[in-house]
């Protein structure tokens, strides 16, 4: 075997020389790494077919450079141990093998041999990169699952909605509406116009703009006459109305139609507020006739504005759509209130039993909230938000996340990982993780189970008389919404129904505050009637019963008989109000805080909070404040 010593390439030998060194052998490892192998095979002198199949074994071990001079000298030293037992350099290529099969076995052999740092740096380096692959393989799963899912349209809820809504022709009043509030255009006239009479501001303004009306106002009591509403949600027929009459109202070219199936959430509902407007002409026309003496006139507008607030609860109605018919039956009860406190004697006794007897009917009794209507929403978020597996179920999509988010849902999640972050490159990041969200988010299912679980135990909160509710109950669903999502990941996966949740507690408030001024009203024409009969008001309201009332109703806050003080010759019907406390009819700083806040019972620091803040004071029913609260 040739010795390396015996190698000196002229460039080399101060090189070679230094390896051999004793300070050259404790840097063998370093040094060897930097000779040439190719220089190591040819100071051997091999025939070619022995140096090109160890310089190919050696090249395909894929080892350190020094431990690649360690194999070339082994196979060096056995090539010349063959050729020295008379062997031919072709025999011993075609005895050695496979030059890689060597090469493997070899490598195999000297990383086994090498230090226990390599061999731990090896381990986790492998551990690493399986980690690596295993995040890759991963996020790639994740991503083909988020973008491969598609929301699958199938439901019309628009369709099943109008179904619910649709009457014949022949007892549909909302095309009358509709022709009325196009004929009517941009005018606008408030009853507070009227309040001053013939010597007010607005009093020529407000009577000519009446009278320019007459016909829309004629409409519109034609239509209370009808049995339904009949109005459609993204109904083509109201477009082309508007078409026809060159108005950009009810609809215009960009309203979505019922047949375009968008998402309901996104469905206007212009017919609805414009009754507001037609309300408020009629409540204005109510007054005038009041002031002129036209005692039929007040009813019919009256009795009108009571019938339209009951059109507007249409099978499927929505939270927007009743509590705007709650607002214009508290309209036309103001009117009543405000004409019975400066006007009474405008109606005879007929009609203001035909009156009362029209409050007290107003929706046959039955005032509750019906919630559906939320529950469509939601579900038609469900099915263009998620996938659909056919069984009720399916995962998030990147469309149903930007309806969730926002278009921008991945600067949502950037503010949410980081606050401070801004920039291409944080951004970037931010639409990386995308599909980590959408894995974050729960399913269809989940979500919807949640939203059901607490919209049941909501309503059953808000079963019995107000008085009775426990305000911990009616509290639940927030607190086990707010404790499901208590942690940044579940604020993901109830994501849904956070945003979709409906806001309840107004929607009861406001409709036990429609029940307690209806009740009002009919104390009010009671009280009115008593006076007619006996010259003076009564001692107390149970002196009212059973000859004008059946009972004195009760007060919404407490459930005792609503309050009556007769005050400098004036009678005050009143409820304590959300503070509670019976304060002998003095009203509120401002008359809303007095009816603003939730029914039910309320604990003692409540309680205490409301006294002492501008809460204090008493719901003053009737007479009706100053301020016009509409």
């Amino acid at each position: 075997m040739a010795d390396f010593r015996d190698f000196s390439p002229t460039a080399s030998n101060w090189l070679v020389r230094a390896y051999y060194t004793p300070l050259g052998d404790a840097l063998r490892g370093r040094l060897s790494a930097r000779l040439d192998v190719r220089q190591e095979i040819a100071a051997a002198e091999l025939p070619a077919p022995l140096s090109g199949l160890i310089y190919t074994v050696v090249r395909g071990s894929r080892l350190w450079r020094g431990e690649k001079i360690d194999v070339a000298r082994e196979l060096i030293a056995h090539f010349a141990d063959g050729l020295g037992a008379g062997r031919s350099a072709e025999e011993l290529v075609r005895d050695f093998g496979s030059p890689k099969q060597a090469a493997k076995l070899i490598r195999r052999a000297k990383l086994r041999r090498r230090p226990l740092w390599w061999q731990c740096g090896r381990i986790l380096s492998r551990l690493f990169a399986a980690a690596i692959a295993a995040i890759l393989l991963g996020y790639a799963a994740l991503s083909a699952r988020f973008y491969l899912g598609k929301p699958q349209i199938i439901h019309n809820y628009w369709n099943e909605i109008n179904a619910a809504r649709r009457v014949p022709e022949a007892d549909r009043a909302w095309p009358l509406y509709r022709t009325a509030a196009i004929k009517l255009g941009k005018t606008h006239v408030d009853s507070a116009w009227i309040d001053d009479g013939p010597m007010g501001k607005h009093w020529d303004e407000a009577v000519a703009a009446l009278e320019r009306h007459r016909e829309s106002l004629d409409l519109i009591r034609q239509g209370a006459k009808k049995p339904r509403l009949g109005y459609l949600l993204g109904d083509r027929a109201d477009l082309e109305a508007a078409r026809a009459a060159n108005s950009d109202w009810p609809m215009t070219e960009s309203s979505p139609l019922a047949e375009a199936n968008q998402d309901l959430i996104s469905a206007l509902l212009p017919g609805i507020q414009e009754m507001r407007r037609l309300t408020r002409l009629l409540a204005a026309d109510a007054r005038r006739a009041a002031i002129v003496g036209d005692g039929a006139a007040v009813v019919a507008d009256l009795t009108t504005m009571i019938s339209i607030s009951e059109q507007i609860f249409a099978p499927d109605a929505s939270l927007v759509e009743q509590l705007v018919g709650m607002a214009i039956f508290e309209i036309a009860v103001d009117a009543t209130w405000r004409i019975l406190a400066d006007a009474p004697q405008v109606l005879s006794d007929e009609q203001l039993r035909d009156l009362a007897h029209r409050i007290a009917t107003y929706r046959s009794g039955s005032l509750a909230v019906d919630f559906r209507s939320e529950e469509l929403l939601f579900d038609d978020l469900l099915q263009r938000a998620y996938t659909d597996d056919g069984h009720g179920n399916g995962r998030i999509t990147p469309a149903g996340l930007t309806m969730l988010a926002g278009e921008n849902y991945h600067l949502t999640l950037l503010a949410a990982l980081d606050p401070g972050k801004s920039g291409v490159a944080a951004n970037n990041l931010a639409r990386v993780l995308s599909p980590g969200v959408g894995a974050l988010i729960g399913s269809r299912q989940e979500n919807r189970e949640l939203y059901r679980s607490l919209m049941d135990v909501m309503i059953a909160a808000h079963q019995g008389p107000p008085w009775e509710w426990d305000r911990q109950a009616i509290d639940a669903p927030d607190s086990r919404l707010k404790s499901a999502l208590a942690s940044p990941a579940s604020r993901y996966r109830y994501l849904p129904v956070a945003l979709m949740f409906p806001a309840r507690e107004a929607a009861y408030s406001a409709n036990d505050r429609s029940i307690q001024i209806r009740d009002a009203a009919e104390v009010a024409i009671a009280l009115e009637f008593w006076h007619r009969r006996h010259g003076h008001w009564p001692a107390s309201l149970a002196q009212l019963v059973p000859d004008l009332l059946p009972a004195v109703p009760p007060d919404r806050y407490d459930g005792q008989p609503l309050r009556y003080v007769v005050r400098d010759g004036r009678p005050v019907v009143y409820s304590i109000g959300v503070d509670r406390n019976d304060d002998g009819g003095r009203p509120t700083v401002q008359a809303e805080l007095a009816y603003i806040g939730g029914y039910g019972r309320l604990a003692p620091e409540a309680l205490e909070r409301l006294q002492s803040s501008h809460s204090d004071g008493d719901w003053i029913l009737w007479p009706p404040v100053k301020e016009d609260r509409q």
